[in-house]
């Protein structure tokens, strides 16, 4: 896994449940970084969200042991076992930790490598994480030129972790980063007949499409799935209707014959179009 947050001179990262600086530079270079991304967070950075919604493009994982919490476009892990059974499906590459002060404590271990942007300033934080530089196993492989905002030098700096704790990544070939690509349209072929059956599986797969996790999955859903079902987290996800691929309606599709018609649907005309089914 992969952490990436900004500090003060002190290592501290927010105060009052806030950032203690937004620097644009900062915010952009959190976006290229996190791009397409599996992000790992505790429910508090999620509710600090505009909107208290899942940041779009990536998949949103929240860590929360408070039963029945579920939250819209994201995925519910009541532990880190929880937390490392889903993440055996997904490639290391792709996971990020984005806070907060508990949560990057809690995985630092397992990191092996931190995007840290260093602030010069104190900025009388309440939340910190440890300093990487008074740990043996961290050290800097990479620091960008110093940048100033708003008066307040700024740098990016890349550490490694010389000794990870292992997650148990698999490496499979599931890109789930994927699902979550901010997909604005899709066209494909709809066979032309009045089925009811058809009418409703499709409408499923293009909500699953468009909103990637729709109303959540909770911690006792992840739970099943850890708990002895036949297959993989994706494929658990897509039986729930939780994820679809444009392969998927294409599947649909090969079960009917006759005549087929392009179809193109936008994701804000969505329910207007099952509406018109």
């Amino acid at each position: 896994m992969k952490l990436i947050v900004a500090v003060d001179n002190k290592w501290g990262i927010g105060k009052d449940g806030d950032l203690l600086l937004s620097i644009p530079d900062d915010m952009k270079f959190f976006r290229e970084k996190t791009k397409r991304a599996v992000l790992v967070m505790g429910y508090n950075t999620l509710i600090s969200f505009p909107g208290s919604k899942p940041l779009p493009g990536r998949m949103n994982i929240v860590l929360n042991n408070e039963a029945g919490v579920k939250a819209p476009g994201t995925v519910i892990c009541g532990s880190t076992e929880q937390l490392f059974g889903i993440l055996a499906d997904m490639n290391s590459d792709d996971v990020f930790v984005i806070g907060g002060g508990s949560i990057y404590r809690q995985l630092l271990p397992y990191c092996d490598t931190a995007y840290i942007t260093k602030m010069r300033f104190d900025g009388e934080a309440d939340t910190y994480i440890p300093d990487l530089d008074a740990l043996s196993e961290w050290s800097v492989v990479a620091e960008s030129n110093t940048k100033t905002f708003d008066g307040i030098e700024y740098s990016f700096v890349e550490y490694r972790n010389s000794e990870p704790l292992k997650v148990g990544f698999t490496g499979a070939d599931i890109d789930f980063p994927a699902y979550f690509v901010g997909k604005k349209e899709l066209t494909f072929e709809m066979p032309d007949i009045d089925d009811e059956g058809y009418k409703k599986e499709l409408a499923a797969l293009l909500r699953a499409y468009f909103r990637p996790l729709g109303g959540g999955v909770t911690a006792d859903e992840v739970g099943s799935f850890l708990g002895g079902y036949d297959g993989s987290f994706e494929d658990y996800l897509k039986e729930k209707g939780c994820i679809a691929g444009a392969d998927d309606i294409a599947r649909i599709t090969e079960k009917f014959g006759g005549e087929k018609k392009k179809t193109t649907v936008a994701k804000e005309q969505l329910e207007d179009f099952i509406e018109s089914l």
